[in-house]
This record gives C-alpha cells, structure tokens and sequence, in this order.
C-alpha cells in the first residue's frame, strides 16, 4: 500500500534564541509544506532511490538510511519508489529541513496523519542532526504541528507542546538575505552568557517574558489596556521583542529599513523570526483591510530603496476555533 505523508514549514512567533536557554517559544506551522510519498513495487535500482536528483537525492537517502536503521520494522520494502515535492522555501529559516525529516518519519513509522505525533517529532529530530548538530527540537515540532503551538523545556529533552489557539490575528511573513547562520549567531550568543554577560543574560530573560506574555494573553484573551485591541498587544510585544533582538546584533540594517517602511504603509508591529541576520521576518497588521495595503504597497517600496526579498511577502491568518488545551501558567512579570 501506498504511504503518502507531509512536513509542513514553520514559523517562530516569539522566544528564538531565548528558548535555548529554558524560555518558552512560540510558533505556528505554516501553508506551505513537502509532501512525500512511497510506492511499492519493483523498480530499477536508479528509480527505487527516489526522484530527486544531485545533492539533494545524497541528503535524502542518507535520512531515509538513519530511519531506517532506528525504526528497522517499518514495514517498508527495498523495492519502492519515493516521490517527494514540496513548496517550503529553502532559504530563509522557514523549516525545510525540518519538514522534509518529518514526512520521512511519518512514512517510516506509518504515522500519517498530518496531526501531531510525539513519536514522529522524536524520530524527526533525531534526522534534523544531519542538518543541525544540536538540534532544539522546536523547529521539528512546529514542521509535525497543523497550527499555533507553545513549546516548553522538557527534562527529556525534546520540548513539550501545548497548542494554543491565537484570536483573530493577520500577519505578513517574508525573508530577506542573510549576513549570517543561525549558528553564527546562537554561538555568539552563548559565548557571552558564558563568560557571565548580564546584559545578554537578561535580554534572554525579557524575551522568554514577551513570550510567555504572548501565551497568556492568547489564553486569556487578555488585553492590558488595549480594551479588547489583541493586534495592538501583539504588536507591543512584537516591537518589544524586535528592540531586544536588535540591541544584540541579531537585526540588519535592511530589516530596520523594511519595517520603517512597513510602518509607513499600515504595519503596526514586526519582527526577525529566527536566528537573526536577516532571514524569515514576519508584520503585524491591525486588521485584513491594512494586511492587504501593507501586501500591495510594501514590495514597490523595497524595490525603490533595492532591497531584495528572499522569499517574497506572504500573508497569515489566525482566528479562535475552539478551547485551547491548558497551558502551564507563568507570570506576566520577570522571574
């Protein structure tokens, strides 16, 4: 029988680099997503690879081989064919690589639906090693999520999910090019918290704050003060986030040029999603009326100042289906 499954592309919301250091994240799945499929049956040794070709054929057989040594009752035959495409931007830290390791652990595992499963968020992280050497395990769980999750340092070590249900929300996501690697950044980083910088220590304090303020208030539907505005809240929180991540060298002078300008044209917040250094970057928007200027003005006016969008502006939707799963409750101030 045939087994066809999906890896979807993420999104980080709030608490990059600070969830590295216990802090919580928060994420969402994204549209975009590789879809894989295996076909039983006798083929040649070149078809039975797979259909992609050149380096990414090597990458793919080489996580198709660690699968298959961890999980080596898989049901699977050596006689079958794999077929795999997808539409995850590789570039700009929207999960490729994540994605692509989860629908091979779906198929391995014979998990596949396209809903949560611990044990393929394990296995998938455990191919994410190729790509990361230490991988966090966020970006793996956001890419086996269908939506919006918070996600908690765990003592086993692959972070706990506890999905959230964010209010009506209409944001912008894009990338620009990158200055630098995530690991670039993440070492740097590490290495002044580890020589006893305080300053880094706490701007990781008051971003695990911002996100866990996010999470309450998604929860709660609280406010603050915005009477009822949740896109205002979030788009302090955001500002406040992206201050933080800039005053660590993490921002770009073209990222600050794109959200003066997105500012200019309706964006009430934005941010860098991710490592930093350029890359994914998402926009708030007050409501769908001015995410729609902000998508048909932005681009013309990034084109004057020859700024170059990596993956292009792409819109996102959140809005309350039902309950959200309880979350564990943290304060709104510092610890």
């Amino acid at each position: 029988m045939t087994r066809k499954s999906i890896g979807r592309g993420k999104l980080i919301l709030f608490g990059e680099h600070a969830a590295v250091y216990g802090h919580p994240a928060v994420g969402t799945s994204l549209p975009c997503r590789t879809e894989l499929s295996w076909e039983p049956g006798v083929w040649t040794s070149d078809q039975q690879a797979s259909n992609e070709k050149g380096r990414d054929r090597e990458v793919f057989l080489a996580l198709l081989e660690s699968a298959r040594v961890t999980v080596p009752d898989n049901g699977l035959t050596e006689a079958g064919v794999w077929h795999c495409n997808g539409d995850v931007p590789r570039v700009g830290g929207f999960g490729s690589s994540a994605a692509l390791c989860v629908a091979i652990s779906r198929i391995v595992l014979n998990r596949l639906s396209d809903t949560y499963n611990r044990d393929v968020h394990l296995l998938a992280n455990r191919l994410e090693k190729r790509f990361h050497g230490t991988p966090s395990g966020i970006d793996t769980g956001m890419s086996a999520d269908n939506g919006p999750a918070a996600w908690m340092k765990s003592k086993n070590g692959l972070p706990e999910r506890y999905p959230i249900e964010i209010p009506e929300l209409n944001i912008i996501y894009g990338a620009l090019h990158r200055s630098g690697s995530t690991a670039d950044s993440v070492g740097r980083l590490r290495r002044l918290i580890e020589s006893g910088n305080s300053t880094t220590t706490s701007a990781m304090d008051q971003l695990g704050d911002i996100a866990t303020g996010f999470i309450n208030a998604a929860a709660d539907g609280e406010t603050f003060g915005h009477q009822g505005d949740f896109p205002g809240l979030v788009a302090d929180l955001v500002n406040r986030a992206q201050g933080i991540l800039a005053s660590l060298d993490l921002s770009t002078s073209n990222l600050e040029v794109l959200l003066n300008l997105a500012g200019k044209t309706g964006a009430i917040g934005g941010k860098l999603s991710g490592g930093g250094l350029g890359g994914a970057f998402y926009l708030c928007a007050s409501d769908r009326l001015s995410r729609d200027r902000i998508l048909d003005a932005l681009p013309e006016q990034l084109t004057r100042k020859g700024i170059e969008l990596l993956v292009p502006l792409t819109p996102l939707d959140f809005g309350v289906i039902h309950e959200p799963e309880s979350l564990p409750r943290k304060p709104h101030g510092r610890r």
